[in-house]
């Protein structure tokens, strides 16, 4: 165990990504520059110093300076943090109880936010159903209409100002969260999807360019959800199936699992205690370095309840099996492997104690 809070406020996040030689420069509340992780020509790497973060919107990924560090180290979490404990003097394990402090929960959204993001998405889904260009795009990417209706999906192709002050519905809330700059819409002319509650109004949105447009994805100005976890919830889901992007997560829900998406390969401590509360969580991440990280700090994180599914040779993510004519079944095939091998001890331990009885 590691006092990270203690480990985060010894290494501020500004001053580690700068030692790697990165030039940072301000940009409202934020820094941005160029991210050391891929060849970056158009400053896609955002500094977060209020939250101690980071985050790559070409990399789609992100976390705190444990995470940068061991990214630029190719260490894991736990020599990470040990170092960085030890640079600083910092004493790795907390001398607090075992029980971490109790926080708040953060705070719902006030009804304006909430009628605004609701109204961004109905108005997105319809213009997704008139526009042939997002349909074809969707359709390359393996989401069927049926999928793209059933969650929302949209397209953002101009007019929420107007929709919005038509509904009796203020643009300052759509400013506030992200939707606005002044009348021009944020998200315009990308693929809007929405986090839904059980009921199915839309309570987040994240946004992804149609081609090439950086950054990749925009999301709101709120905090990112587990994507697609209230859901699976309101289904009374016991497993989970947890994917990367957005877009793997558009996959899994076509071929009707119970999925999730971590929006990237951090995950908060309020999204691991979201996970625990399922009796499986299979790990479905990119097939890349990062995604194997984040694997293997998940496992670490869940226990047994954590199980990787590797995905078939040749695949990076769920989305570009998505686009194949075979990408379910051959997924399908590695889930039911990966549960195979979770199960063989336990049906060792069962003929055993069944052997034992007979003689």
């Amino acid at each position: 165990m590691f006092d990270t809070e203690a480990i985060r406020a010894a290494h501020p996040i500004a001053r580690a990504v700068e030692g790697a030689g990165v030039e940072l420069r301000s940009s409202g509340r934020h820094l941005v520059g160029l991210c050391p992780f891929h060849d970056d020509r158009r400053p896609s790497l955002l500094v977060y110093p209020s939250s101690k973060s980071w985050y790559c919107f070409s990399c789609d990924t992100g976390g705190d300076v444990i995470d940068f560090v061991g990214r630029m180290n190719g260490t894991g979490f736990r020599e990470t943090a040990a170092r960085l404990a030890a640079s600083a003097g910092v004493d790795p394990v907390p001398r607090t109880a075992a029980r971490p402090p109790h926080r708040p929960p953060a705070p719902a959204l006030d009804e304006a936010a909430a009628g605004v993001i609701e109204e961004a998405c109905s108005l997105y889904a319809e213009q997704r159903g008139r526009s042939r260009k997002a349909r074809s795009y969707l359709k390359r990417r393996g989401i069927d209409e049926d999928t793209a209706s059933r969650l929302r999906v949209g397209f953002a192709s101009g007019g929420l100002a107007r929709r919005l002050r038509s509904r009796g519905l203020d643009p300052a809330a759509a400013r506030r969260v992200g939707l606005l700059q002044g009348d021009r819409e944020t998200l315009s002319r990308r693929i809007v999807i929405p986090d839904l509650d059980a009921s199915g109004r839309a309570t987040w949105l994240t946004a992804r360019s149609l081609a090439g447009r950086e950054p990749r994805y925009l999301n709101l100005s709120l905090p990112s959800p587990l994507l697609g976890l209230v859901r699976v919830r309101a289904a009374g889901a016991r497993a989970l199936l947890l994917t990367e992007g957005p877009f793997d997560w558009l996959t899994a829900c076509s071929w009707q699992l119970h999925a999730a998406a971590s929006l990237g390969t951090h995950v908060s401590r309020e999204a691991l205690s979201a996970l625990r509360s399922f009796r499986r969580v299979y790990l479905a991440l990119d097939a890349d370095d990062p995604g194997r990280r984040a694997s293997a700090r998940l496992r670490s994180e869940l226990g047994a309840r954590a199980v990787v599914v590797g995905l078939p040779q040749g695949a990076h993510d769920l989305s570009e099996l998505g686009a194949r004519p075979d990408g379910r079944r051959a997924f399908l095939a590695s889930l039911q492997q990966a549960r195979a091998g979770e199960q063989e001890p336990w049906t060792r331990a069962r003929d055993t104690v069944r052997r034992g009885r007979a003689a």
